[in-house]
């Protein structure tokens, strides 16, 4: 396109609908076909991981990986998810590296498709078509319904660092393409058509998008609730002044992707909503204050589809009216959470259980969410946890026991490591919030079916069993899904590999939970009484001192299991502890080796 050309746009208000110039229309054309093709990309991408996850879940249901023929293929695919799940500097995994390389391959291509490249102008309005199309994508990535999490088992929240990537990538280029306008117009003396309607309609789009990103860069990790809400308010503006900045379905198109925005947003928070009142019929929450920041709450109803280890969003309005907060679920029958305390929602109600033990508050439920494989589907499940990730792995725990009668064959090993630095550390009494859980796995007719190790790291005392080794102990500071939205969300997008969907299970014995003298034990105890009690009812448990080896825990359970038979592992914990299971499982793949899956929940996203 020559000077000449672009020049000529001048002459074109913005917002006229009436007869354009041929040349201008075909850049329309050419940049309506790029989003398009871009659109397919995307679609392909999905696609093929719809086709993967669905070719494992055939393979796993049946014998395919025994048919000679069939042979290379399980090799293949053995070999790339060795590569695939091993963790990355900066990225989950390097497979998460690939799918974020070829999203933005994605949109250096169709940046580039069809632009003529002689004037810097011609580039401001891909850049705001792909930024129109990429603003689409991320309202779809934030979906908690989203369709997604059953088509290729990942649910919303391993989809939030997508999420983010497209969501800073269309920042990008609607910066890149109201700043290349700007700049030309002002240097062509043409600085009126900056005062159009349209473009007025651009400044509070702009800003809000840098105040989007901001807080999202700075806001969100210090004060989490406080970020959710600006960040759903500026969406709004957002979607109101792209409606404004380009008003008309045609010629310019780009209101179509506004109102599938909106129509998308709206859709998901109206499902949202009816659940939410739904649950809410005849539904009470009690609560139990546990030491050292605990909280135990136990709800009238359970959801329907729920499952230990997935999470819910919970809304207690006596304690927060407007606001709902996701927990991972750590038993059904009740339903049961067990909420460390941070700020804001976690903090009010653990105060308030404190205040009030054994309290019933009006309370409803929303959920449940998270794709977890199936644990029964495998003949061993080994379970990682650091610190509060216990949540995780004791429901996963529980839930086997429940399901399982006489002629199970399933195995598990339940490694679990707790810090204790001195007196006053919060993570010694994670150890007691999980006291009866830890009695109901040894207590438990398939008791003999768990290898159950507790560790007990930072702290001297006799030596482990299982070596002392560096290998991921859970070192970290512990933010788990059940931290709530006053901290940063929960899980990191940490699925990988995962197995068949969950069948429907026969109906599980209830999970221990505390017992009614246990719940109000510690009420009008003081902290100090509350610690000496906390670590009085956990002497009698089997304790080993020292770090856990995990890696070579992890490669001992791998050894174990025939070739012919499937081993999944699954972790819960800090970022140190999720490297260390993740590259372990990665190495333990082989191609004349058990199937071998990985599923973590990471704390933080």
């Amino acid at each position: 396109m020559t000077e000449a050309r672009a020049e000529s746009t001048l002459s074109i208000r913005w917002g006229d609908e009436g007869p354009q110039e041929d040349w201008l229309v075909a850049r329309q054309a050419i940049s309506e076909a790029a989003v398009k093709r871009y659109a397919a990309g995307l679609s392909a991408l999905i696609g093929l991981f719809i086709v993967m996850h669905w070719a494992r879940v055939g393979a796993a249901k049946s014998s395919w990986t025994r048919i000679p023929a069939l042979k290379p293929f399980v090799l293949l695919s053995r070999m790339v998810r060795r590569v695939f799940i091993r963790g990355m500097f900066g990225f989950t995994s390097v497979g998460h590296a690939a799918l974020v390389l070829a999203y933005v391959a994605l949109n250096i291509g169709f940046q580039v498709y069809g632009v003529d490249l002689s004037s810097a102008h011609n580039w401001a309005p891909r850049f705001g078509w792909m930024a129109a199309s990429n603003f689409v994508f991320v309202v779809f990535l934030s979906l908690k319904n989203t369709p997604l999490a059953f088509l290729t088992a990942y649910s919303y929240e391993r989809l939030n660092c997508l999420h983010q990537i497209a969501g800073y990538t269309a920042f990008l280029q609607a910066f890149l393409h109201g700043t290349i306008y700007l700049v030309f117009f002002t240097r062509s003396g043409k600085t009126e058509l900056l005062h159009e309607e349209i473009v007025l309609a651009a400044y509070p789009l702009m800003a809000a998008l840098i105040l989007t990103v901001l807080a999202a860069m700075i806001l969100r990790r210090f004060n989490y609730e406080s970020f959710y809400i600006i960040h759903v308010v500026l969406f709004i503006v957002i979607v109101v002044c792209l409606g404004l900045h380009r008003p008309h379905i045609d010629p310019e198109r780009i209101l179509i992707c506004t109102l599938i925005m909106a129509s998308l947003w709206v859709s998901d928070r109206l499902i949202r909503t009816g659940r939410l009142v739904y649950n809410s019929v005849n539904n009470t929450a009690t609560v139990y204050p546990l030491p050292n920041g605990g909280t135990r709450v136990v709800f009238k109803k359970s959801l329907h589809r729920a499952r230990p280890g997935k999470h819910c969003y919970v809304w207690i309005p006596q304690i927060r009216a407007f606001e709902t907060h996701p927990f991972t679920i750590a038993s059904t029958n009740p339903l049961e959470l067990v909420i460390n305390t941070y700020s804001g929602f976690t903090k009010d109600l653990h105060n308030f259980a404190n205040a009030k033990p054994g309290a019933t508050l009006k309370a409803s439920l929303e959920g449940p969410y998270g794709t977890n494989p199936d644990p029964m589907d495998y003949d061993k499940v080994v379970l990682v946890a650091g610190g509060s990730g216990a949540t995780f792995t004791f429901g996963i725990a529980a839930d086997m026991l429940g399901r399982m009668n006489e002629e199970s064959k399933q195995r598990i090993d339940f490694i679990w490591s707790v810090r204790k630095h001195g007196a006053s550390s919060r993570d010694m009494y994670n150890l007691s919030w999980f006291t009866q859980h830890l009695n109901h796995i040894r207590s438990h007719d398939h008791a003999p079916k768990v290898a159950l190790k507790v560790h007990l790291t930072s702290m001297s005392g006799p030596s482990s069993v299982d070596g002392a080794s560096t290998s991921g102990a859970g070192n970290e500071s512990d933010r788990s899904r059940d931290s709530p939205l006053s901290s940063p969300p929960k899980t990191a997008c940490e699925h990988t590999d995962t197995g068949v969907r969950p069948s429907s299970p026969p109906k599980a014995t209830p999970p221990a939970s505390l017992l009614p003298t246990d719940r109000e034990k510690y009420a009008g105890m003081s902290d100090s009484e509350q610690s000496s009690s906390a670590a009085a009812s956990v002497r009698d448990l089997p304790l080993v001192y020292g770090r856990p080896d995990t890696e070579a825990l992890i490669r001992e359970a791998v050894r174990s299991v025939p070739k012919d038979q499937r081993i999944l592992i699954a972790a819960c914990g800090p970022t140190s502890l999720i490297e260390v299971v993740r590259n372990t499982t990665a190495s333990c793949i082989r191609a004349d080796g058990p199937a071998v899956e990985l599923h973590c929940e990471q704390f933080g996203w």
